[in-house]
């Protein structure tokens, strides 16, 4: 359903300036859903169809993703506004990726970053955005996940975004406002507290379950419970010494959309839904992306991909002539080590990201909730070969660096 808004009257002028066509005519508007149920959490997305004719008289038809936020009645809405994600979402989309966007063509990196905003509108929490689609970017299986080629390639990309942060944090540090040093564990905000206490409840319910993984870690992983929302604060503090850049925030596979060759090779990547940026370290959208979207024997060459990631970021500073300090590849590794907690707690998204089954849902609650609806769904999801393996390989490499002790 097109929002009642939303009419040619509406688009025009706003079209008109994307395209620098004074005289550009919308002729019709027509939408469809753009995303199936339980596939965003955040906010509503609808595909416009646009027919519209030029000020040469051609006629074109082109698609755009509508993306609203929520509506305040809605309950997970409450934590989305408690931390300012459609906000942070809209100044990233309207500010902070247009300026990135000048940056990398500025150092000869043009590759296409993500989608432009077409307009970004706050009375109405929307933003309208270019289609992917007819670019033919489309997202990888996120119940297989990302193979080698797909993995190096997302590196890369997000080495070009971190490395175009880190100027703009030099050249334009007021663009970084408040918003973009808030995160799922800021210490002066409570809502995630709630999402991650129950996450970590759902995900002991499952320890619980599994007999093996109970005697080797039960004790410890309950021990631990009270202290995870401060153990991440932890993960996202940035010391002195600390490289700093813009995140991603939630980068895994379906937040990343690929173009691919002839052969079926991946050949570029984008990135998609900023809701989630915040200033910290890099090695944060690492430990997120490696732990949620990376197949079994591709995340087993963690320490191959970190350096592929660090010498990719080395190189794109370099094209920007960047005469800051940068941590050599061994400091990196310890900074990324000692933010290994970080994927005890993108572990608690994982079993719904790979989830195959037919328990559907649409509402955020029930990853965390104990409702009906939510313990149906949190035993559905953890009820999986694939879930069992991955946090059985977590938490032996947690357990081996005392990380399942309290700190």
């Amino acid at each position: 359903m097109l929002p009642t808004w939303l009419t040619a009257a509406y688009l025009q002028p706003r079209l008109r300036a994307y395209c620098q066509d004074d005289r550009l005519q919308v002729l019709r508007i027509w939408a469809k859903p753009a995303t199936g149920k339980g596939e965003n959490f955040v906010g509503v997305m609808t595909r416009i169809y646009v027919d519209y004719q030029l000020g040469d008289g051609s006629v074109v038809n082109k698609t755009y993703i509508v993306k609203q936020a929520l509506s305040a009645e809605v309950p997970q809405a409450e934590v989305f506004f408690e931390y300012e994600l459609y906000t942070r979402e809209m100044d990233m989309y309207e500010f902070i990726l247009p300026k990135l966007k000048e940056l990398l063509q500025e150092a000869g990196l043009d590759q296409k970053l993500t989608a432009d905003a077409i307009t970004v509108d706050r009375e109405y929490n929307t933003m309208i955005l270019e289609d992917l689609a007819p670019y033919k970017f489309v997202n990888a299986d996120r119940v297989k996940q990302l193979d080698m080629a797909h993995t190096e390639l997302t590196l890369e990309m997000l080495a070009k975004f971190h490395a175009a942060s880190i100027v703009l944090q030099e050249r334009h540090p007021n663009l970084l406002t408040k918003c973009f040093y808030t995160h799922f564990f800021s210490r002066d905000k409570k809502a995630y507290s709630v999402v991650f206490a129950g996450l970590f409840k759902a995900f002991l319910r499952f320890i619980d379950g599994q007999p093996n993984l109970k005697e080797a870690y039960g004790d410890k992983l309950h021990k631990l419970r009270t202290h995870i929302m401060e153990y991440g604060a932890r993960a996202y503090d940035v010391g002195e010494s600390d490289l700093k850049t813009l995140n991603h925030g939630d980068c895994w596979t379906t937040n990343i959309m690929f173009q691919y060759d002839d052969a079926g090779e991946p050949r570029s990547v984008v990135a998609i839904d900023f809701q989630f940026s915040n200033c910290t370290s890099p090695t944060i959208d690492l430990h997120y992306f490696f732990t949620t979207s990376l197949r079994e024997e591709v995340g087993d060459k963690e320490s191959e991909l970190v350096e592929h990631h660090y010498k990719a970021l080395k190189a794109n500073l370099e094209k920007f002539s960047y005469k800051g300090s940068l941590p050599t590849l061994q400091e990196y590794r310890l900074q990324f080590e000692r933010r290994r907690f970080m994927s005890l707690l993108a572990h608690m998204f994982k079993p719904c990201m790979i989830y195959n089954g037919s328990e559907e849902t649409s509402d955020f609650s029930s990853l965390y909730a104990e409702s009906p609806e939510g313990l149906r769904y949190q035993k559905s999801v953890y009820a999986s070969e694939a879930v069992i393996r991955s946090a059985t390989k977590l938490l032996a490499i947690l357990d081996a660096k005392g990380l399942l002790e309290l700190q």
